[in-house]
């Protein structure tokens, strides 16, 4: 049985290689706008130095003499300020206004900033761009002036951003874009058939890892099967009701591989279990039953250092012929402490022991299989999955009791294929 990896991984990988270039895209225009804040904040920042400089000077003048600043500036404000700057508020260290002055009127939303704008804990500066139009910005400041005379001030300022600065500013913005979107193209076009390529080495490797585990599987289970029952054929039909089953009771799709695993080697353990008692036709004396229970725990022994099949397999193999009403063995499980694959399994399993010939019986009908279950019901089995698996038994039935080896393979293999990724994560 050759079982093929859906062409959706393929999707899968693409998708993830995308994912990781919108990360790369987003980290680089974080690099870029943490690049371009940094060059206006230089630029911004010589800006307010160069306009409060000569201010600051004048302001060294005079020791402590807020009419002499208020004169000086009335007599001198166009040399001591740049032309580009609208609007002064200079406030003494106890927060007196010693100058309100406005060149020139500004935008409201530019008005508002500036009456609101104030120092963060613990800085002597702050500052804020704002858009007056396509082609000019405002920057509002505020700062804090320490003279030579050891005199401290509240300056605050609009500066108008003439449309070169602004396209200066732009034009350094698109060309870091351009540089790094240009970079991270040509990296990705480098690296991505390499990584293709690789990859598709890599999936064929699981491919072939996987098709071998689900052989050995298959060979586990029906060199047990060909003892107990002269063909594999019982292996096959057992795994078919189970996964349908599964399904029809909406079972997570991860427990699947579990249930397949299961399926196929519940049994496993009767390799040690010799043929008198495996073959006999009769019913099995108390010495006998007690040595047949043993290949539950055979079974587990022997996936033991097996992880891969252990992990998923176990609760299947250790619990299959537990009673719902806790009469079974080995450990006499109850109602819900039995593994929920384990209780589905139990049904499937007994059904397909039920309608199949085995070499001590004759097979069964379904009429009179179906009862013999429904007999179970809240004893040995599950009373609700009952409920749900006598509706789909004959459907189940149907499909499979007239099929040989082959075509049981090839149903199977239908069967398995839409939970072929859940399986990769459990056999490989």
């Amino acid at each position: 049985m050759v079982y093929y990896v859906r062409e959706s991984i393929l999707f899968k990988f693409f998708a993830r290689i995308f994912l990781i270039l919108i990360i790369v895209v987003l980290f680089a225009f974080a690099a870029i706008y943490y690049y371009i804040e940094r060059q206006n904040g230089e630029y911004i920042s010589s800006l307010i130095e160069r306009s409060q400089k000569q201010f600051a000077n004048t302001l060294s003048l005079y020791p402590d003499a807020s009419e002499n600043i208020k004169e000086s500036f009335t007599k001198s404000h166009k040399k001591i300020v740049e032309n580009n700057v609208v609007k002064i508020e200079l406030k003494d260290k106890k927060q007196n206004i010693l100058i309100n002055y406005e060149m020139q009127s500004v935008p409201a939303h530019v008005r508002s900033v500036y009456q609101t704008i104030s120092f963060a804990p613990g800085k002597l500066l702050n500052y804020i761009m704002l858009p007056i139009n396509d082609q000019s910005f405002a920057l509002v400041y505020i700062k804090k002036i320490n003279t030579k005379n050891q005199q401290f001030y509240t300056l605050k300022m609009i500066i108008l951003l003439p449309s070169e600065t602004v396209n200066m500013m732009r034009e350094k913005m698109r060309e870091a874009f351009y540089a790094i979107s240009s970079i991270i193209f040509l990296v990705m076009i480098s690296i991505f058939p390499l990584i293709y390529r690789q990859y598709r080495e890599l999936e064929n490797d699981r491919q072939i890892l996987l098709k071998s585990n689900f052989q050995m599987i298959e060979a586990l289970g029906n060199a047990i099967a060909l003892r107990d029952s002269d063909t594999s054929d019982h292996n096959y039909r057992v795994t078919y009701y189970a996964l349908q089953f599964a399904k029809s009771l909406s079972l997570d799709k991860d427990l699947f591989p579990s249930l397949l695993k299961g399926a196929f080697l519940h049994d496993l353990g009767k390799i040690g279990i010799s043929d008198t008692i495996l073959l006999k036709p009769g019913k099995l004396n108390s010495t006998e039953y007690i040595a047949m229970q043993k290949h539950v725990e055979y079974g587990l022994n022997i996936i033991e250092t097996i992880a891969w099949i252990k992990d998923d397999a176990a609760s299947i193999i250790a619990s299959h012929h537990e009673h719902f009403d806790g009469t079974g063995y080995p450990k006499g499980l109850k109602g819900n402490d039995i593994p929920y694959i384990a209780r589905i399994f139990a049904i499937v399993d007994v059904f397909d022991a039920l309608t199949s010939k085995r070499p001590y019986k004759d097979p069964l009908d379904l009429e009179e299989s179906l009862k013999i279950l429904k007999q179970g019901s809240g004893t040995h089995f599950d009373p609700q999955m009952i409920e749900i698996f006598v509706a789909i038994a004959p459907k189940l039935y149907e499909d499979v009791h007239w099929r040989d080896n082959e075509s049981l393979q090839m149903l199977l293999k239908q069967v398995v294929s839409p939970y072929i990724y859940y399986f990769k994560h459990h056999l490989t």
